[in-house]
């Protein structure tokens, strides 16, 4: 691709473009499914969509500078073993992250996941707080940014050896 007009930073786009264009046709089918079991409450329920396409790509950007630094996909074993895992389990999807141990409740709420797991839920519940939801946006919105420049200097560390 480098041998085009094409740089860096439209790669990262293009590929960052894929995996939310992938993210969003997911969580369509999910979005559909819960709402044909009646699991949406509220008209906002479609905003649901929007915010899980940005949970998506707060994890994909980062993933993917990561993932430029790799040379097998073995890397990613403990990942998910270690982080993926645990994040999922006590993201708040399950039960209520207050129900933790302060110190494991407290990381909960660093994750991005819990972020979007509170931001879908308010929409699909229909109870929500117009500031905590542009705040859960907000603090998506930054692994987003950080993970896509990582990324652009990860796939040039990669691309341009």
């Amino acid at each position: 691709m480098l041998a085009t007009p094409i740089g860096i930073r439209d790669i990262v786009l293009g590929h960052q473009l894929w995996m939310t264009a992938r993210v969003a046709s997911t969580s369509a089918v999910y979005l559909a499914v819960i709402a044909a079991f009646g699991g949406v409450n509220s008209p906002l329920g479609i905003l649901a969509l929007p915010a899980a396409v940005l949970l998506g790509a707060a994890f994909t950007a980062p993933f993917a500078a990561y993932a430029a630094t790799r040379e097998s996909d073995a890397a990613f074993v403990p990942v998910n073993r270690f982080v993926i895992v645990p994040m999922f389990l006590f993201s708040g999807t399950f039960f209520p992250v207050s129900r933790l141990p302060l110190p494991l409740e407290w990381l909960a709420y660093a994750t991005p996941l819990w972020h979007g797991v509170e931001l879908c839920r308010m929409f699909t519940l229909g109870d929500v707080n117009a500031l905590r939801a542009l705040g859960h946006a907000a603090y998506l919105l930054v692994f987003v940014v950080i993970g896509f420049l990582c990324a652009q200097r990860t796939y040039a560390a990669r691309l341009l050896k």
